[in-house]
């Protein structure tokens, strides 16, 4: 096959999730269009309820009732709502969040609190609690303040971490093993640009779209009995989240579409310009919305709710991102597991890379363009690797991206054809040889210890993609296969190692897989032959 064009590698270079595949038709059910949400006229403008001072009180965080988990519940497809009842003593959200947004002029603020509801899981007493700003992170384009704690009537001023990422509370007393501590965050966000295809971002405005991943205080994870407060290096993914349950009040201006993860629950006009929507979800580890000048088309794929969101000029694009996205959801399933929440969306989102996943809900960076179902599919692949099946993105960035790129050859095989998925393996070595500056190295290596973000790509992405394939020519596809099912049984919800993926796959193979992960995930060395 020809060597790719220097144009194929940069497609796959600037984009966070993307791979430079030609692009095929995608194959699926017809679409049925519902009412499209209209482009707003300015409503008036919105003022935000202003962030307390230190001798405000607040209630505590409301206990998990029955009727919350009926409603949590309802988050989940019929048959997976027991779900909910498997994490008793996960962290749970309250957020009331108002959105003063003006899509016209692409500047926006959100102010809301946030109630927290977080049992410790250690066997040993916390003196602290760690809340991650991620907003204030450079692949966000925002600003974001998080000044005090309120624990019953105490107000705490944290301490500001990793500058600015993060916030360390010092405890009244320490949190005892198995103890629930209720606490209350007020919090500001602030868009501080428009995105440019030359710089993209995770948050800020694109096209007039508001994209507001992980606006609020989030509780990192606890690795090795401490909090994970980790800068995130350049060109990988941000955020380690265990599941949480999130309920999610967004008071916006009136007009604007809203999409975000989870399911919405309810909305009502509030008679000032604005309206209120409420979201909750299932098990999820963390929460996004878009808010703009969007339409929406949707359809039901058994018993799963995919509503594609998109800028007007791209209303034509809805059909095959629906379309390539319910084949992928049956892939997935028939080949990994089952997605068990009620609700998937996909967002427009121009110029904020070539596609970012969060649960429930991810932005799709090339609508408008030919290369719009790769992104497609590798974003709702990532809803299995990472969404169901959690991994460290900054250490074992390989687990998720490597995999959800390898989910595309399982489209392709699924819905295009068997033809079609050996050429996109051809074109993966291709890529790997031509270009990556040492095509020996192993795909093991965490975000920041490769020599850039574009021998990162080529490595974890599209290496890691042939290494899946390799493990699948190693097991066989019965094992393989049976592996995938048997892993996604054993660790969905869950945080998995690289140890916790070999030992399982060498279960459902009774053999030893050592020398093949030695090859290509841990030691590395030249690739073996096709």
């Amino acid at each position: 096959m020809a060597k790719p064009s220097l144009f194929l590698l940069f497609l796959l270079l600037a984009g966070a999730c993307n791979l430079p595949l030609a692009t095929q038709p995608a194959v699926g059910d017809s679409v049925s269009a519902s009412p499209g949400i209209l482009a707003p006229t300015l409503p008036p403008t919105y003022t935000p309820t202003a962030v307390p001072s230190p001798t405000a009180t607040f209630q505590p965080t409301p206990a998990v009732e029955a009727d919350l988990a009926a409603l949590e519940q309802a988050a989940m497809r019929p048959g997976f709502g027991g779900d909910v009842a498997l994490f008793p003593n996960s962290t749970r959200y309250w957020i009331e969040v108002a959105v003063d947004l003006d899509s016209r002029a692409q500047q926006a603020e959100m102010s809301g609190l946030v109630r927290i509801q977080f049992t410790n899981p250690l066997d040993r007493p916390l003196p602290d609690m760690v809340l991650m700003l991620w907003p204030n992170d450079p692949q966000y384009q925002a600003e974001m303040s998080a000044s005090l704690v309120v624990i019953g009537n105490q107000a705490i001023v944290p301490e500001v971490e990793a500058g600015g990422l993060a916030i360390r509370v010092p405890l009244p007393e320490p949190l005892q093993p198995g103890e629930v501590l209720d606490f209350t965050v007020p919090f500001h966000v602030r868009d501080i640009g428009v995105m440019k295809a030359s710089d993209p971002r995770r948050f800020g405005f694109t096209h007039g779209v508001l994209l507001a991943p992980t606006f609020y205080p989030l509780v990192p994870r606890l690795v090795d009995g401490a909090w994970q407060v980790e800068e995130a290096p350049p060109g990988g993914d941000t955020t380690n989240s265990d599941v949480s349950f999130y309920h999610v009040q967004v008071t916006s201006p009136l007009g604007v579409a809203l999409a975000a993860s989870g399911t919405e629950i309810d909305h009502g006009d509030n008679g000032d310009g604005t309206a209120t929507t409420t979201f909750v979800t299932g098990p999820m580890r963390d929460f996004a919305m878009a808010l703009g000048p969007l339409q929406m088309e949707q359809r039901i794929v058994d018993g799963i709710l995919i509503k594609a969101w998109v800028l007007p000029e791209h209303a034509s694009d809805s059909p095959r991102i629906l379309a390539a996205a319910a084949a992928q959801v049956r892939t997935l399933t028939a080949r990994v597991g089952p997605y068990p929440y009620a609700e998937l969306d996909l967002v427009d989102a121009p110029d904020a890379f070539g596609g970012i996943e969060y649960p429930g809900l991810v932005f799709i960076g090339t609508v408008g363009t030919q290369r719009l179902i790769e992104p497609t599919v590798h974003e709702v692949g990532h809803q299995w690797f990472y969404g169901l099946l959690g991994n460290d993105q900054l250490f074992d960035p390989w687990m998720d991206e490597a995999a959800a790129t390898y989910t595309e050859v399982l489209y392709y095989e699924s819905a295009v054809g068997p033809e079609r998925a050996t050429t996109a393996l051809s074109e993966y070595r291709q890529l790997v040889v031509n270009y990556a500056l040492d095509p020996s190295s192993p795909i093991g290596l965490s975000v920041g210890d490769y020599f850039s973000e574009g021998e990162y790509g080529l490595i974890v992405y599209i290496k890691g993609a042939l290494f899946f394939d390799a493990l699948r020519r190693e097991m066989g596809d019965a094992a393989f296969f049976d592996f995938f099912h048997s892993f996604f049984t054993a660790y969905r919800y869950g945080f998995v190692s690289p140890l916790d993926f070999q030992t399982t796959a060498e279960q459902s193979c009774s053999c030893d897989l050592a020398p093949l992960f030695n090859l290509w995930v841990y030691d590395g060395g030249p690739m073996p032959g096709p």
